[in-house]
């Protein structure tokens, strides 16, 4: 007989697992160390980044704002200790410095051009917005290149306006006829680069505030070709074009002007009154200056703009907190509305007793008067010392009122002379580094024309001043 058996050896399963729990629990352990590692290398990462992303975000944003900053202040006639100072940023990248160093060489051409404009300095106004032109074409710069033009448009209508005052037949070698061409064609392609520019701009971004304010700065650049072609259309090619251009600019001046502030309303943009009003005050000295040259007051609708005026100031007369006399007085305000007002009366309405009156109020009631709006006012009175058919007229048979009225207006005249030059003068200094050579030149230039000045009489000085200071056109900043 066979036996047949087998052997077979059992486990149980615990006793099975229990051989492995060691190494389990060896590698939870593990698990739970790199998990906590990665975490911390990625937290650790991520604040890396976040920091290194700050950091070239505040070198690129820190200069640009500034430089925002800056050139908002480009725009009219400061001194050299208004302009702020350019700060390098360390750690800004190369592009951003490349820009900045562009932008800062750009800022002293305008700003050198403008104080050389304001204090009277035609010649070098001329000179440096020529060359500054010149460098922008060459760049390609076609809203560099639209600014620049409107400026030399502005420089063209004083100059003309200059030579008209004082009986000049040439200026910076240029003829009337050669001033009016030259002016006509600036404008021409300051208006064309800025339609085309504003309808690229409204097709990306539609009525946004950015593209009311582009809006603004091209109405105001068909006003200023407007004055310029009413004021030269005598010496233009085809006056009655001229006139008619002009006269249709000025239309779509006051369209464009009453079209950005329905709009403002209707999209809740907020609107800056005291920009508001300054232009609207340009606005109406340009119409006057329109008047003192035969065109009609009321083609021109002169009265209506004044009286808007009038109405905007007085509804805020009260509220001496308003944000339209922070920097000037309610007292100033009106002073310069004053002006206007005594000019409108002796040039539009030929009443010089009605201007005396206004005159007479500043001079008397106010404590503080602005030189220019004192210079006006005299003048005022000078004529109306030569009216016979008010019974109110003091007797002045030997003269002597009218002679003392003479001499303040001759004193105020030195004093905005002497001004002029010390402008001047700070001018020179602020544009005598980092210039380019054709502004060395200019300069040069501007140093010949101070030494001959001083054989100018102090009349002609005075009245190239006050062309550059009428403030019925708007000077613009790239």
């Amino acid at each position: 007989t066979n036996l047949v058996y087998s052997l077979a050896l059992g486990e149980a399963e615990y006793g099975i697992i229990k051989s492995f729990q060691s190494i389990d629990d060896f590698a939870s352990q593990n698990a739970k160390i790199c998990i906590g590692v990665l975490s911390a290398v990625i937290a650790i990462s991520t604040l890396f980044i976040i920091f290194m992303a700050f950091r070239v975000t505040s070198s690129m944003a820190e200069p640009i704002l500034q430089l925002l900053e800056l050139l908002k202040s480009i725009n009219g006639p400061t001194s050299t200790d208004d302009i702020p100072q350019l700060i390098k940023h360390e750690g800004s990248c190369r592009e951003v410095d490349s820009v900045y160093n562009t932008i800062e060489m750009l800022y002293k051409v305008v700003q050198y051009a403008n104080v050389a404009f304001f204090s009277g300095d035609l010649k070098v106004a001329y000179h440096v917005l020529r060359d500054a032109l010149r460098l922008f074409a060459r760049l390609d710069n076609k809203k560099a290149i639209a600014v620049a033009s409107n400026n030399l448009g502005i420089t063209m209508l004083t100059i003309y306006r200059t030579m008209k005052a004082n009986g000049d037949d040439k200026f910076c070698g240029m003829s009337k006829e050669e001033v009016v061409q030259k002016g006509t064609a600036f404008f021409a392609q300051s208006i064309k680069l800025g339609e085309s520019a504003y309808d690229e701009f409204y097709n990306k971004q539609g009525w946004s505030e950015e593209c009311l304010a582009f809006m603004q700065f091209l109405a105001n650049r068909y006003f200023n070709r407007a004055i310029f072609l009413l004021t030269t259309s005598s010496d233009h090619n085809n006056q009655k074009e001229a006139e008619s251009t002009g006269f249709r600019d000025l239309q779509i001046t006051a369209d464009m002007d009453v079209e950005i502030v329905d709009q403002c309303v209707e999209m809740g943009f907020k609107i800056n009154r005291v920009e508001r009003y300054e232009l609207m005050m340009g606005r109406v000295r340009g119409l006057l200056a329109l008047v003192e040259l035969g065109f009609g007051p009321d083609e021109l609708f002169v009265e209506d703009q004044i009286v808007d005026v009038y109405q905007d100031l007085r509804n805020v007369m009260k509220d001496l907190s308003h944000e339209l006399f922070k920097e000037v007085s309610a007292a100033g305000r009106m002073q310069k509305l004053d002006i206007e007002l005594m000019n409108y009366f002796w040039s539009a309405k030929h009443d010089n007793i009605n201007a005396a009156r206004v005159a007479i109020r500043m001079l008397v009631e106010d404590e503080y008067v602005f030189p220019d709006a004192e210079q006006e006012a005299i003048k005022v009175l000078v004529m109306y010392m030569n009216t016979t058919d008010d019974k109110n007229l003091p007797e002045d048979e030997d003269g002597r009122i009218t002679n003392e009225l003479r001499l303040v207006i001759q004193s105020l005249d030195y004093v905005y002379v002497q001004r002029a030059q010390s402008l001047r003068s700070s001018s020179n200094n602020f544009s005598s580094a980092g210039m380019m050579k054709s502004l060395t030149k200019s300069k040069t230039h501007s140093e010949s024309v101070d030494e001959t000045s001083n054989a100018e009489s102090m009349a002609h000085r005075s009245s190239t001043l006050s062309q550059t200071l009428k403030g019925d056109f708007i000077m613009e900043s790239f």
